[in-house]
């Protein structure tokens, strides 16, 4: 399970599949509906993005798949996920994801 927003260069999926980046936040949506889950990651992306950390990990869980099939499609329609790739082991694995973020850039910060 892996995605590469369009421009984005394709080695940053290997990076994740690696372990290369570190998720600084983590969100666990074991026991989550469908549409709390998809609440509770627009919370997270948003967070994320306040916080200016461009790596976090999203835990979905081994259970039915019904999060694991779900969640990708909301990942890939979010305008400020650059990439996701399976977790490594360290991070979750196969009942997890790496999702790159989209941070602002404050380059006039006074």
């Amino acid at each position: 399970m892996r995605y590469c927003r369009e421009g984005e260069s394709t080695h940053i999926l290997k990076q994740l599949r690696r372990g290369d980046y570190s998720p600084e936040m983590m969100l666990d949506l074991h026991g989550l509906t469908r549409e709390m889950a998809k609440s509770e990651l627009a919370a997270l992306i948003h967070s994320a993005r306040k916080e200016l950390i461009d790596c976090v990990s999203i835990m979905h869980g081994f259970g039915q798949g019904v999060l694991k099939a779900a969640l990708p499609h909301y990942l890939v329609q979010h305008p400020h996920v650059r990439a996701f790739h399976q977790a490594p082991l360290e991070y979750g694995g196969q009942a997890a994801l790496l999702v790159l973020i989209d941070v602002p850039l404050f380059n006039n910060k006074r």
